[in-house]
């Protein structure tokens, strides 16, 4: 006997020319005895789909009907059916498809991995021959599909399905307005979006047989649409891979209100909220994507180990240390609420976001591993880097690693901004300033050793060279415990 599913959950299904299904499915899925709602989305069927399902729901306080104007496509309608499960506060959603291809029975193999689950997948691979009634060229497209999702987005999942389950009492309904698809792409690019922002995904074998009643709706017109998706997907993966996470709303801000921001950061994050400048934004998501951010990852995979607890000092945006914030215990500190909100919706995962002051950090000694802060030192003088380095090794374990990212006096980088300022400044009159100013540019090698040498730390690696363009010199201290 099965149990009743104590979570409020509802089943959706698109329908568009159903009729010979949709009465059917509804009596296979009452048999379940799950107590779940049902939803069809229908989209103006020809062959009067939504009105028989109209004359069902007119008995029953269970079903529901959402009609809309013409085929807009499957994607829309799993949007449309997500956001009204959403609305109507449903913590489980089951998505199938009303042709008997997703057979009710299998909801069952569902709900049992719901538990530990966000996301639940019904998968045609993991069983030999589950496609076996296929015919060859529906056999081709969804190899392929699978395929050229496994090998280009890295998900190992059967991603091309509709029969999912959903943990919407775990998921933020913002996964599933990033879409840019209303297509069968829209599988994909969910369960991307989803895969992306750590929602653990589980699977479930399940056999396909061919399609019972009708035909295929899916021409090779959507299959070659999905592939140009996919294309756009891989590439803003590697470009821009910030786009894709949706923010960790549920971690709080520490907030230290008694702070003074003499350096007026909070101002500088709130003004790059809303000012556009194209050609200086495109060439500083290049830097950041190209350059720094590759190195980033190698030296701190380098020095430290996966797992450890570091801090990302004077965090800003956070626009380079995505891959870092998955693999290390990340606590990002900024001075700016504006820079934590902004470091909050461009990562998926974080450990904790603090409002500090990088020169008297809230860390008790000896308690993190390492510590990596990027294109901030410049902008203090002197007797500040000292102190900030000071408190750094006052915080880190013995042995302790800092990572420093620090721009040189005539770094490629720097000379660009300063040529591209006076222009903007001088000939376009735009009065614009990129950042508070840099006061300590670094002059040499030398200079780095004496501030490591008065401050606790020992200097093991250094860098400055063609492969990141000579923008920056990457600094790596370790703490001296003598």
């Amino acid at each position: 006997m099965n149990k009743k599913i104590e979570s409020r959950g509802l089943i959706f299904i698109p329908t568009y020319n159903e009729r010979e299904n949709v009465e059917k499915l509804i009596n296979q899925l009452d048999q379940l005895h799950l107590g779940f709602d049902l939803l069809f989305v229908d989209d103006n069927s020809p062959d009067k789909t939504g009105e028989i399902l109209d004359s069902i729901a007119s008995n029953r306080e269970d079903l529901f009907v959402i009609h809309r104007p013409s085929k807009l496509g499957i994607g829309s309608a799993h949007i449309d059916g997500i956001d009204w499960a959403y609305k109507k506060d449903y913590q489980l959603l089951i998505t199938m498809d009303s042709d008997f291809s997703h057979s009710p029975a299998y909801i069952l193999k569902l709900l049992e991995n719901a538990k530990n689950s966000d996301v639940v997948v019904g998968s045609r691979y993991l069983q030999k021959n589950s496609l076996s009634e296929w015919n060859i060229r529906r056999k081709f497209l969804t190899h392929m599909g699978h395929f050229l999702t496994m090998l280009f987005l890295g998900m190992p999942y059967d991603a091309t399905g509709a029969f999912r389950l959903y943990r919407l009492d775990r998921i933020a309904q913002k996964c599933f307005h990033s879409e840019r698809s209303l297509g069968y792409s829209f599988f994909f690019e969910s369960l991307f979006l989803l895969f992306k922002n750590h929602y653990k995904v589980t699977e479930v074998a399940i056999d396909l047989p061919a399609r019972t009643y009708g035909t295929s709706k899916m021409k090779m017109s959507d299959a070659l649409y999905s592939m140009v998706m996919l294309v756009q997907l891989v590439f803003l993966n590697i470009f821009n891979p910030g786009i894709f996470f949706v923010g960790r709303t549920d971690k709080e801000i520490q907030t230290d209100k008694d702070l003074h921001d003499d350096q007026s950061w909070d101002d500088y994050w709130k003004k790059q909220q809303s000012v556009n400048n194209w050609l200086y934004d495109r060439i500083a998501e290049f830097v950041r994507h190209f350059l720094i951010r590759p190195y980033l990852n190698k030296f701190i995979r380098k020095h430290l180990s996966k797992g450890s607890t570091l801090v990302h000092a004077g965090c800003g945006s956070g626009q380079v240390d995505y891959d870092i914030t998955n693999e290390f215990s990340v606590i990002a500190v900024d001075i700016s609420i504006n820079a934590l909100e902004i470091y909050r919706g461009n990562h998926s995962q974080i450990e904790k976001m603090m409002q500090n002051d990088i020169r008297n950090m809230d860390f008790a000694d000896a308690t993190i591993d390492g510590i990596y802060s990027l294109g901030v030192m410049e902008h203090f003088y002197p007797e500040e880097i000292m102190r900030i380095l000071r408190e750094f090794c006052r915080i880190l374990k013995p042995q302790g690693i800092v990572i420093l990212f620090w721009p040189p006096k005539f770094g490629t980088s720097v000379l660009f901004l300063k040529v591209w300022h006076y222009l903007l400044n001088n000939f376009f009159k735009r009065n614009i300033q990129f950042h508070p100013d840099e006061v300590s540019l670094l002059e040499s090698k030398q200079q780095i050793a004496d501030f490591a040498c008065k401050s606790g730390f020992n200097m093991v690696d250094y860098h400055f060279g063609i492969n990141d363009l000579f923008t920056q010199v990457v600094i790596v201290l370790q703490k001296n415990n003598k």
